[in-house]
């Protein structure tokens, strides 16, 4: 995976926060060192509690072989081919040691791991002694991964590769510097003198990486990285955790730290934003997306920090930071464009992610818009917010300003609480089933909304992307399923699983804590009988995604948990009949003059297209590579918001005296107000208001 530790971050999508106890775990032998004891204590609990768990033989054991070496060298410039040589012994045997057999393939492993690279932190400062010269053919090329080497003098080159191409990069940049600026110290630079300030930039990139294979990373990361690449094969979600730091304990019992609201994580020697926390700064710039890579990191206005190498907690501790201060972001979007913005730290609370109304005027007509960042709940707190509770307010709210239609924005809504999903369903429905979960033996459970109330029974939309996922599919897919409103947007995430945590020294004595995990124990399916696994739901009326080309979703993880189907429930659709969903299609499409969205599906395939597959050494072709990913990531981008305002504002009543809650509040108003996607939501409505209209003047 990485030549620096490979620490998986994750954006768990939980339905059910509750304590998960397995029959209390006993061997008939001691237990050897931490390593063993901790990789056969989780062999057990998957056994006993994954939904689906594979069995522990020669084929699991074969690709847990290739997937530890792969997270440790994933560009194969580390290891030699005789290493992977010597390795081979071990490629079927490693059933055997999550069967209880002694730990012996991780420590030889990490022993030649720590032998190559200290072979490299010794060789890499020749790498940089000489210019690199960037010709305009473009017949060179970096390729990263391709082979193994097969002798040190072909690793060696495979690395120069690297290193020129990301000195190319940086004078690429430092170029284009020159050539904007207006001050003659700077375009007086000489193209030898940009060369060589890129290469010193990525000589010390290079130099804190080989410190971070070296110095940084123990051996319980080490480890943690060897018992992620098994679990993560019985699926993406179940993952192992070391035993929890002191730095997150204190911030547990403090409650409090400042920084942006953002999860980072590792790939390929580069930080990586992993997911990003809704209502926090970065989630509230609409800039930091899941997929980023951090390339630099500055404090206020002094110099940014190259942060190549940099292990996450290096990371973190630059990102963080006092209350109120600022911090500058270099991203590396996932469309190669470069975004670089400022961030002002806060403590992050849970208030950002409430749920929030606006009002949409458009012709002549009142659309009103409820923003869920999340399916949010106070578990055991009865005095706590939920966000089904916290939605009936913002219905009886809009209500009263006597909107014409209602959207549930659920874009970017991971999930959360499955019972404040039920809930909120029920607002909707008079009553019936919601969602099915089952676990791997017996019969699915069944979640009802048992309540005959509705709060709201006008015009529904709800709008969906590629990162809605778990609760917020279920929610569209019942409101799908009862044809209570349309959904509009991309197609889903597909997550239709569900985790629990568990502690895997519960039931045990002695003197190791050996970590938990979290375990996929069950799946969810539709009252339609249909699982949203890999599949996600399928929006009604389409508007692309601008990540939907990128390996995103779940059914992108080649160890996902395959689709399938269990019996459909009794139900009673809504008695009133959505629009025909064909003629809404095609007012779309007459929306559409331009044949934009046409351009922006061809656009979002190409950019998707660049991030694999060798890159060229050539500056020109670079250079001409990075212009064309611009314009056309300009373009899409542009095709999601428009020029100029549009009527909306919010109706926060009771909050005014607040002036964080108005700030907070003021931001989402002024993102609707160039929302390219809520505009065609909101003409969606207008037509479909204008069919019942029609309807209704018919019947009488």
């Amino acid at each position: 995976m990485t030549k620096t530790i490979w620490k998986k971050t994750v954006s768990v999508f939980i339905c059910f926060s509750v304590l998960f106890t397995l029959p209390a775990l006993r061997y008939s032998d001691a237990p050897g060192d931490k390593y063993d004891q901790t990789l056969h204590t989780l062999a057990k609990v998957i056994q006993q509690g994954h939904f689906s768990p594979r069995p522990f033989n020669d084929e699991l054991s074969s690709e847990v072989f290739l997937e530890f070496i792969k997270r440790m060298d994933s560009e194969k410039n580390i290891f030699l081919q005789s290493d992977i040589a010597a390795f081979e012994k071990y490629k079927d045997l490693l059933d055997d040691e999550l069967n209880g057999q002694t730990v012996q393939f991780f420590y030889e492993v990490l022993a030649r791991y720590k032998e190559r690279v200290a072979e490299l932190s010794r060789e890499f400062p020749s790498w940089f002694e000489k210019p690199f010269v960037f010709a305009a053919s473009p017949d060179e090329w970096y390729d990263p991964g391709k082979s193994y080497p097969s002798t040190m003098a072909e690793r060696s080159r495979a690395w120069t590769d690297k290193i020129k191409y990301q000195v190319l990069e940086k004078y690429v940049d430092l170029k284009e510097v020159r050539e904007q600026a207006d001050a003659d110290s700077i375009k007086s630079r000489t193209d030898i003198t940009l060369e060589q300030e890129a290469r010193n930039l990525a000589l010390q990139a290079t130099k804190k990486r080989m410190e971070q294979y070296v110095h940084q990373n123990t051996d319980d990361e080490f480890f943690s990285l060897y018992l992620n690449s098994i679990v993560n094969l019985m699926d993406p979600h179940t993952d192992y955790f070391l035993p929890v730091e002191k730095r997150t304990w204190d911030e547990n019992i403090s409650g409090k730290f400042y920084g942006i609201g953002a999860q980072i994580g590792e790939e390929n020697g580069y930080l990586k934003i992993a997911a990003v926390t809704a209502g926090g700064p970065a989630w509230r710039s609409g800039e930091v997306e899941a997929g980023d890579f951090i390339l630099k990191v500055g404090q206020g206005d002094e110099k940014p920090v190259d942060v190549a190498g940099f292990s996450t907690t290096d990371g973190v501790k630059l990102i963080r930071g006092a209350d109120k201060s600022v911090v500058s972001l270099t991203l590396k979007k996932m469309d190669g464009t470069i975004r670089v913005l400022k961030l002002v730290r806060e403590e992050l609370k849970l208030e950002e992610t409430f749920a929030r109304s606006n009002v949409l005027h458009i012709q002549n007509k009142k659309i009103g818009i409820i923003n869920l960042p999340k399916f949010y709940t106070s578990f055991g707190d009865e005095k706590g917010r939920s966000c089904s509770e916290d939605v009936a307010k913002e219905l009886e709210r809009l209500k009263n300003n006597q909107v014409d239609g209602i959207i549930i924005d659920l874009r970017g809504n991971g999930g959360g609480s499955l019972q404040e999903v039920v809930n909120m369903v029920g607002l909707f429905i008079p009553q019936g089933p919601v969602v099915q979960v089952k676990s791997r033996s017996g019969r699915p459970g069944i979640y009802m909304d048992r309540d005959n109330k509705v709060i709201y029974d006008g015009p529904l939309s709800v709008m969906v992307n590629e990162f809605s996922a778990s609760a917020s599919e279920i929610f569209a897919a019942a409101i799908q399923d009862y044809n209570r409103g349309i959904i509009i947007g991309s197609g889903t995430y597909g997550k239709g699983t569900v985790q629990r945590p568990f502690n895997l020294n519960a039931g045990q004595s002695g003197p190791f804590d050996l970590g938990s995990v979290h375990i996929t124990m069950q799946k969810y399916y539709r009252i339609n009988g249909e699982s949203v696994q890999l599949k996600g739901v399928e929006p009604d009326i389409r508007l692309r995604g601008y990540y939907e080309n990128y390996k995103v979703k779940e059914k992108d993880q080649p160890s996902a948990l395959p689709w399938n189907q269990t019996s459909r429930l009794e139900y009673a659709p809504w008695a009133e009949s959505i629009p025909e969903i064909p003629a809404l299609r095609d007012y779309l499409q007459k929306l559409d003059s331009t044949g934009g969205q046409k351009l922006f599906e061809e656009n979002a395939g190409w950019l998707a297209s660049q991030n694999e597959g060798p890159r060229s050494l050539s500056e020109n072709r670079f250079r001409e590579q990075r212009k064309i990913i611009r314009e056309k990531s300009a373009f899409n981008r542009d095709q999601m918001r428009l020029n100029t305002d549009q009527d909306v504002y919010g109706i926060f009543d009771g909050e005014s005296a607040d002036q964080p809650r108005i700030d907070r509040n003021n931001r989402l108003t002024n993102y609707y107000k160039r929302d390219r996607y809520l505009r065609l939501s909101g003409e969606l409505m207008v037509k479909w208001l204008e069919t019942r209209s029609i309807a209704a003047n018919r019947t009488h």
